[in-house]
């Protein structure tokens, strides 16, 4: 597994180095972020002690991801697994995750730009993302105060400039989105800061980005089995989430070849046909060797039935 795992980094970032050497103009902002999914599962997991928790009314395994974006570019880059109250948050996992990034990734500092919910606005993944020398836009609760003790749903003027209580001396940006009405319900305001003084419309363009990682879970979820193992050991699951991890990253990487030699692509492949070429691809000599022992099976069987009727 740690192979594989090393192989995959090390081909996700050559493709990373050779997309962004290969580009003119003004280098791509590039999007590193962090979530988490809830693979929700029923029923009594011994082996699996401590990774079977209860997250946001969720029962089943809780995975923080790493994700990083630059233009038609997805890494699903890493991943932890959450192990409960009494242990490191996601926040805590997912600033872990946030270090570990390469050196070529971290030191394009000025093209970088972290994005999470709201779900991770604690002081101390936000302090630790700034000294990690990133820019960042996080969600934030409305009920969140200042150091002046004022919540943010209070204040009136977006990209004002405040600090929270808990973070004193790191300056901040005040935004917020209105997400459209459900039936019968009012509009919601979710709010969100930036290390960053950019215009409204810029911030929320920004935050919007956030959305890649929820269309990779339903991708992963939908298309690559990533929540349906039936595995029941911490090293048969870890291996079955990095095999489909694997599985995405070929067909991503598929269609980007496609994209890029001139065939007709779009923003949302249709993944089973990626998928039948990859295997075609990479594994179809498997089944050209089966086809021919089984062909070399069935002669002989022939064969045999022509004596004995001779």
């Amino acid at each position: 597994m740690r192979t594989l795992l090393r192989v995959m980094r090390q081909h996700a970032l050559r493709t990373f180095q050779a997309y962004l050497g290969g580009r003119r103009g003004r280098p791509p902002l590039i999007e590193i972020i962090v979530d988490t999914t809830s693979v929700a599962k029923e029923g009594v997991f011994a082996e699996l002690d401590g990774w079977i928790h209860t997250l946001n009314g969720v029962r089943g395994l809780h995975v923080v991801m790493l994700y990083v974006c630059c233009g038609d570019l997805r890494l699903p880059w890493g991943l932890k697994i959450w192990r409960g109250k009494a242990t490191p948050s996601p926040s805590d996992l997912a600033l872990r995750l946030v270090r570990q990034l390469p050196p070529e990734v971290r030191s394009r500092a000025r093209q970088v730009h972290l994005l999470a919910d709201a779900g991770f606005c604690s002081a101390a993944f936000m302090s630790g993302v700034r000294a990690s020398g990133l820019a960042f836009t996080v969600g934030v609760r409305a009920d969140r105060p200042t150091m002046d003790g004022q919540p943010l749903k209070d204040i009136t003027g977006q990209q004002r400039r405040v600090e929270l209580k808990g973070l004193p001396g790191v300056p901040l940006w005040l935004y917020w989105v209105w997400l459209p009405a459900k039936q019968g319900e009012r509009q919601e305001q979710r709010f969100l800061v930036s290390s960053r003084s950019r215009t409204p419309r810029t911030a929320k363009q920004t935050g919007r980005r956030r959305w890649k990682i929820e269309a990779l879970f339903k991708t992963l979820k939908s298309c690559f089995a990533f929540g349906k193992f039936g595995q029941k050991t911490k090293q048969g699951v870890l291996r079955y989430l990095c095999l489909s991890l694997a599985c995405f990253l070929l067909c991503h990487f598929e269609h980007l070849d496609q994209t890029g030699s001139g065939q007709a692509g779009s923003a949302w492949p249709d993944w089973g046909a990626l998928a039948r070429q990859v295997r075609q691809k990479f594994v179809g000599w498997v089944q050209l060797f089966e086809l021919e022992r089984a062909q070399q099976q069935i002669l002989a069987v022939w064969d045999e039935k022509q004596r004995c009727a001779a």
